[in-house]
C-alpha cells in the first residue's frame, strides 16, 4: 500500500472517531439538558403572565417606600436574576429592586414575537405596570441602555431617573464609531454561533462537572450557594443563546437605527457608569454617552476603571454613587 492510501486511510479513522465522539457528545448533551428541565422549575423570581407567556422577576426590599429601581440585562444574558443578585442585595438595603428576565432570558418563556426595539419596551414596561409601579428608575446595562432610551420616549412621566452600567448608545455601532473590521452584529452572531456549537455538542458541559465557575461568568465575590450555581450552570448549558435572543440579536442593527437620533428627555436625569477598559478600546465611547444627555445640568457620567461588567468590579462604587445621586435629586 502506497504511503498516500495509507495516510488518507488514517485521516479517514480520525474523521470516523472524531464524528462518532461529536455525535456522542451531542446525544450526552440532548439527555443532561431534559434531565435539567425539572431541576430549574420554579427556581427563583415569580412569574408575571405577559402578551400570553410568563415573564419572571425577582423583586428584593419590598419593605420600602418610593419609586423602585428597575434592573435590566445586557444582551443574551443567560440568568439576569442571578447576575444582578449581588448589586440588588445591596440596593435593596434602601430601595425596592426589581430585576426582570426579558422573554429568553433566564427562566421566562422564550417568544416567536419580533424583537424590535418597540415590543421588547412594551413587554418590559407593561411587566413594569402589572407590578403596580407607578414611578421608578431604569438601571440597564449593556443592550438595555438603548431600551431605557426609547422607553423614556414613550413613557417619559413614569421616569424618575436613568442609570446605565456601561450602556449601549446611539451611535456605537457605525463604522466611524466601531474599532473592529466587522459590524458589531455580526461579532456577536459570530461569538454566540460558536457558543452555540461548543454547547451542543456537550463540551462547555464537560467542562462544567464539578466546577460551574468554569461555564458561569458571575461576582466572583458573591457567595453563591451551591443550589444557585447549579441553576446558573443549568441556564447557561441549556437556555444561553435561544432562538428567542438570537432573533433580538439579528434585529441589534435595526434596533439601534431606530433611536440614532434620540436624546433623554431633559426632564429625566440620567447617571451612567462608563468603562474605562471600553473607553480605552473605542475612544469615543465616553463623548458618546455624553452625546444622548439633552439637559447636560441633569446629566452625570462616571467613568469607573473595569470591563464591561462593572457591576462586578465596581458594585461596591455604584452602589454608594447611586444612593448618593438618588437622594440628592
Amino acid at each position: 500500500m502506497g504511503i498516500k492510501k495509507k495516510i488518507w486511510k488514517v485521516m479517514k479513522w480520525i474523521l470516523i472517531v472524531i464524528s462518532l465522539l461529536i455525535l456522542l457528545g451531542i446525544v450526552w448533551n440532548a439527555i443532561c439538558k431534559k434531565i435539567d428541565e425539572g431541576k430549574i422549575q420554579n427556581a427563583y423570581g415569580d412569574s408575571v403572565p405577559i402578551k400570553g407567556k410568563r415573564m419572571v422577576v425577582e423583586i428584593v426590599g419590598e419593605e420600602h417606600v418610593g419609586p423602585s429601581i428597575i434592573l435590566l440585562p445586557g444582551l443574551g444574558e443567560t440568568s439576569p436574576v442571578l447576575e444582578f443578585r449581588p448589586l440588588a442585595s445591596e440596593l435593596s438595603k434602601k430601595y425596592k429592586v426589581i430585576t426582570i428576565e426579558p422573554f429568553g432570558y433566564g427562566l421566562s418563556d422564550g417568544t416567536k414575537r419580533e424583537r424590535t426595539i418597540e415590543n421588547i419596551v412594551e413587554e418590559l414596561h407593561e411587566c413594569v405596570k402589572s407590578l403596580g409601579e407607578e414611578e421608578y428608575y431604569l438601571m440597564g446595562h449593556s443592550i438595555s441602555g438603548i431600551y431605557s432610551l426609547y422607553w423614556s420616549q414613550i413613557y417619559p412621566d413614569e421616569i424618575k431617573g436613568i442609570i446605565g452600567i456601561d450602556p449601549s448608545v446611539p451611535k456605537m455601532t457605525s463604522k466611524e464609531n466601531n474599532p473592529f473590521p466587522v459590524s458589531v452584529q455580526l461579532l456577536n452572531q459570530i461569538s454566540a454561533y460558536t457558543q452555540k456549537i461548543v454547547n451542543i455538542t456537550g463540551v462547555t458541559r464537560l467542562l462544567s462537572i464539578n466546577n460551574p465557575k468554569k461555564v458561569v461568568y458571575a461576582d466572583p465575590q458573591y457567595p453563591y450557594s451551591e443550589r444557585e450555581w447549579e441553576v446558573f450552570r443549568i441556564l447557561t448549558l441549556d437556555k444561553g443563546y435561544n432562538s428567542t435572543v438570537m432573533a433580538e440579536m439579528k434585529n441589534l442593527d435595526k434596533n439601534m437605527e431606530r433611536v440614532e437620533n434620540m436624546k433623554v428627555p431633559k426632564e429625566i436625569p440620567i447617571l451612567q457608569f462608563v468603562s474605562k477598559e471600553n473607553c480605552r478600546t473605542m475612544p469615543k465611547w465616553e463623548q458618546l454617552h455624553r452625546d444622548i444627555i439633552e439637559n447636560k445640568e441633569n446629566g452625570k457620567v462616571i467613568l469607573l476603571e473595569g470591563s464591561h461588567y462593572l457591576h462586578f468590579e465596581q458594585k461596591k462604587e455604584i452602589v454608594e454613587e447611586t444612593i448618593q445621586w438618588i437622594e440628592n435629586r
